[in-house]
């Protein structure tokens, strides 16, 4: 493995660990309240369309 690459698995856990996830979910959940695009959302936040459209229905449950 070369410096450029990593484990993805690895840096998931390590960002989880960090709080970065957690952070990164509450930056999606405000967004998606001001309208913002699931796209715009998943490319600047950095985290999976799937994942974006899954905190978007989280919050359709909860209104």
């Amino acid at each position: 493995m070369s410096l450029t690459e990593f484990d993805e698995e690895e840096f998931k856990r390590v960002c989880y660990e960090d709080g970065v996830y957690d952070k990164a979910v509450e930056a999606t959940a405000n967004l998606l309240k001001e309208g913002i695009s699931q796209e715009m959302i998943s490319r600047c936040i950095g985290l999976p369309p799937e994942e974006v459209q899954k905190i978007a229905e989280g919050l359709s449950v909860q209104a």
